[in-house]
Formats: structure tokens, C-alpha cells, sequence
């Protein structure tokens, strides 16, 4: 931990899936709204852009699903791919123009702007959990639970990260990544049905991380067992506040010990679910998030230490909203963002 070399003190940046189609008007939104920690945009529903790089895969159009060919059958396409990735050619991990051009074009337009602010560029991948649970075996089953399927997914969601981390440092100078890798579906794998295990999970989150030199980040919108995260190597919890601070609080002993080493919180704070979001205002959110801090410092964290380490976020991505709806959500974050600066004395 303490990899950033500055204290977000209620920073605000976002998701990365928009309902945006327009390059111009995107890269205008997160600029204007989060100049300091401005995000790549993935401009689409889709994945094909996560899995560019990953060996036997087959989309399934007509289902709309994705699935791995039994690796045996593709034994050149496996070995390649170890090959590359003994080899730690990045490249080979790539996300191209042609499948993920906004990443290509939103680098390019920080760098031409290149706000007064910057501090940080947040990059969003799928994580290793999420992607295994995503991505199926023939039979229908999770691919991460074949052996041989999930080491590969979770090499490829680590050469993908580090890739992204490397591509933003190499053509913004000085600025500090925020890789996050969610993974929105570990309530499937820790419910009483799951079938994954608390140790294969962490390892599975770990390994996703590794060789990553920068902020680290897991986004989880859904209610879980915390301590499944803060057990794991993650700098920043990203979670819907909104919904679940209450159930996060109950693990503020776990959260004491990330925040101790340097850790954070993403405060999920505007929803960006449509019945939540048409009654919401700045000053009701800023409430609920002053409440929620108020939870945890009922518990012993230090609400300096807590306010410090705080960044303010939407709930989730706004891809499923109107684009006006979008705007609505993001200029929102940017205004609470503001408040809660101002009310710790954190605003320059």
C-alpha cells in the first residue's frame, strides 16, 4: 500500500461504461467534470475490448454469450498465448483501436488538454473473478471453474491491466494510474449457493493485481462479505454507498486496517439507478454520505484519517441512463465532491 504519492481528500472520478457515442461530447463530460482524476470511457455494451487477448474464445451472437473452446483443442493458440505472457510482451495484451477505440481517443485528449488538475487517469478492466464468471464453458458452467480456463483468465486480466497502466504512463507523463478491476459478480461465488472459495477468490483477485506499480482499485456495487476484500492486496474499495454503508460499517474493524495501510474508500454515493436518481439532489446526497462517514467514526476510524483518504464516485456506471441522465450523475459527483472539500478544508 501507499502507492499514491497524494491523498484524494474527496476526489471525484468515475465508471467507466457511458451511454455516450460521441467522442467529443464524452471526453467534454469527464473533463469538465473531473479534470483531476479524469477516466478512460469504454463507449460500449460490450467486452470484446477486456478479452482481446485471451486464447479460444468463442461469441456466441446469437445467444449473446461468450465461451471458451476446451483449450486441448486449440493447443497452439494456449501455447502462444503462455508463450507471451512468459515473455511479459504487454503488447501482445493490447486492447487495439478497432476493438476499444475511446481508450485510444480519450488518452489523446487528456493529452491535448491536459488539465492544470491532473493528478490521476483511472482505467477500468474486467477483473479476474468477474471475467471467469462471465466467460463460460461449453457445458454452460463458469469457465473459472476449469483449471486451465481460469489460469489463463486471470493472466490475461493481469497482462490487460498492466498493459493500461503502462499505455497511460507512457504517454501522460507524470501522472498516477488508478487501475480498478471490478468484480460485480463475487455475490455469486459467496452466497449460499456459491461455489467458489474465499481463498481461490483472494488469490484469484491478487493474482489479478500483480506487478501492477499503481493505486489499485476493486469496484463491487453489490452486498457482500467486505472482509473478502480487504483481505485481498486492493488499495481502494469502490462500492455502492448509497445502498450499502450501512452493511460496510459493520466491518470497520477490516476497514481500520486498510485505511492503516495506506488504503481508501470510493464513497458510491449518487445512484444511478432511475427510481434513486429522479428524487435525488446534491444536498440529500451530501447528507447521506456525511452520515455515512459519521458510521465509521462512531466506530473508532478517524474521521480525518477517513476524510483524506475519501473519494466521491457515482454508484456504479452510468451506461444503462439517458445520456441526460449521465450528465445529471457525473456533474453531481463533481458538485459533492466540492461540498465535502470545502466542509474539511481540503478545497485549494
Amino acid at each position: 500500500m501507499g502507492k499514491s504519492l497524494a491523498k484524494p481528500k474527496f476526489a471525484a472520478t468515475m465508471m467507466g461504461a457511458v451511454p455516450y457515442r460521441d467522442m467529443e461530447k464524452t471526453a467534454r463530460v469527464i473533463l469538465d467534470n473531473f479534470p483531476e482524476a479524469p477516466a478512460l470511457p469504454a463507449m460500449t455494451r460490450g467486452i470484446k475490448w477486456m478479452i482481446e487477448g485471451i486464447p479460444c474464445i468463442v461469441i456466441d451472437k446469437e445467444r449473446r454469450m461468450i465461451f471458451m473452446d476446451p483449450p486441448e483443442k486449440r493447443e497452439a493458440e494456449l501455447l502462444e498465448f503462455y508463450e507471451k505472457y512468459e515473455q511479459g510482451d504487454l503488447d501482445y495484451f493490447a486492447t487495439s483501436r478497432q476493438t476499444g477505440p475511446f481508450f485510444h481517443d480519450m488518452i489523446d485528449k487528456i493529452k491535448e488538454a491536459r488539465p492544470p488538475e491532473l493528478k490521476w487517469v483511472v482505467f477500468h478492466t474486467g477483473g479476474p473473478v468477474l471475467l471467469g464468471d462471465t466467460i463460460r464453458q461449453l457445458n454452460g458452467q463458469p469457465a473459472i471453474h476449469h483449471e486451465t480456463m481460469r489460469d489463463v483468465i486471470i493472466k490475461a486480466s493481469n497482462m490487460k491491466a498492466r498493459w493500461l497502466e503502462k499505455k497511460i504512463k507512457d504517454e501522460i507523463p507524470g501522472v498516477e494510474v488508478v487501475a480498478d478491476l471490478p468484480e460485480t459478480t463475487l455475490v455469486n461465488f459467496t452466497s449460499s449457493s456459491g461455489t467458489g472459495t474465499r481463498e481461490a477468490i483472494v488469490e484469484a483477485i491478487n493474482q489479478g493485481f500483480a506487478g501492477l506499480d499503481c493505486l489499485t482499485w476493486i469496484h463491487c456495487c453489490a452486498n457482500i462479505d467486505w472482509s473478502l476484500l480487504t483481505d485481498t492486496c486492493v488499495d481502494v474499495i469502490n462500492f455502492d454507498a448509497y445502498a450499502h454503508s450501512e452493511i460496510l460499517a459493520l466491518y470497520a474493524k477490516q476497514v481500520k486496517g486498510l485505511l492503516d495501510r495506506g488504503g481508501g474508500i470510493a464513497w458510491g454515493i449518487v445512484p444511478v439507478m432511475e427510481d434513486r436518481l429522479k428524487d435525488a439532489t446534491v444536498p440529500s446526497l451530501v447528507e447521506r454520505l456525511e452520515k455515512a462517514l459519521d458510521l465509521f467514526v462512531e466506530k473508532g476510524i478517524d474521521e480525518q484519517v477517513l476524510a483524506e483518504s475519501s473519494w466521491v464516485i457515482p454508484s456504479c456506471e452510468t451506461v444503462l441512463l439517458t445520456p441526460e441522465q449521465s450528465d445529471r450523475v457525473l456533474g453531481m459527483t463533481r458538485e459533492i465532491s466540492e461540498i465535502m472539500r470545502e466542509k474539511y478544508g481540503f478545497k485549494a
